[in-house]
């Protein structure tokens, strides 16, 4: 048996070793592609009348939005941005959001099993956004160009937004209403129909100290940081509406 194991793994070593010998082999061998030089594109920039979505412009744009991490009431939100570009990989702006609470199942179900239990109605304190409004810098690392729905070509940017602000929740039964600063940071996509339309969905985690619902003999514990996942989608107008291209 141990002369076995040891005809085994030196088999193991030898098969290994082949293969990676062939790799090796086919990496040399393989024939390089020709590359015809023309000299009338000497010294030139590998991109050539390049289009310049950002730099020096402004983005006004709608957007609606939903978060997703509650327990006690779903937000919905709507609102409006701006930014401004200082340059193609960086920008400066504000966001305003506001909305207000839906009671999730979760909800629904504690009212429902706590006004059974105790013979009359009772109704969960909960909190919810009312308003979210931050200033922010916005950070792109990437622009290129993708294909959606098969065959259409657009450009696209992934951006990285940081920001700080101020939320306002809305509290009820005796949850009181509270006013949080709400450290802000989030990820997102841009799509480019054209070069003045944008088409943009972003999640952002918006960090607001607030109590979530009161407990269930109805007193209210303190207020505390917690996430708020808030997906958005938004329909972006750029101005100036005709973008500086490269020379």
């Amino acid at each position: 048996m141990p002369q076995l194991r040891r005809a085994v793994l030196r088999s193991h070593r030898i098969l290994a070793a082949c293969a990676l010998t062939g790799v090796m082999m086919a990496g040399v061998l393989a024939p390089t592609p020709a590359h015809a030089e023309n000299p009338a594109l000497e010294g030139l920039p590998p991109v050539m009348n390049g289009v310049k979505l950002h730099d020096g412009r402004n983005m006004v744009s709608a957007q609606f939005g939903m978060t997703l991490n509650d327990p006690y009431e779903r937000n919905l939100m709507a609102g409006v941005s701006w930014r401004y570009y200082l340059d193609s990989w960086i920008g400066i702006g504000v966001d305003l959001w506001a909305g207000g609470g839906v009671s999730t199942s979760l909800t629904d179900d504690i009212n429902r099993e706590l006004s059974v239990e105790g013979g009359q109605s009772f109704v969960l304190g909960t909190s919810s956004l009312q308003l979210l409004a931050n200033a922010n810098v916005e950070l792109i690392p990437f622009v290129g160009k993708a294909m959606i729905f098969g065959d259409q070509l657009v450009r696209v940017d992934f951006h990285i937004d940081l920001g700080v602000g101020v939320a306002l929740t809305s509290g009820s039964g005796r949850v009181d209403n509270e006013t949080s600063v709400a450290p802000m940071f989030g990820v997102g996509l841009r799509f480019f129909p054209n070069d003045w339309l944008s088409v943009g969905i972003d999640l952002k985690d918006y960090i607001v100290n607030r109590v979530l619902a009161s407990r269930k003999d109805g007193s209210v514990p303190g207020a505390s940081f917690d996430h708020n996942w808030l997906l958005g989608l938004s329909v972006g107008f750029f101005f100036p509406t005709e973008p500086e291209r490269d020379e």
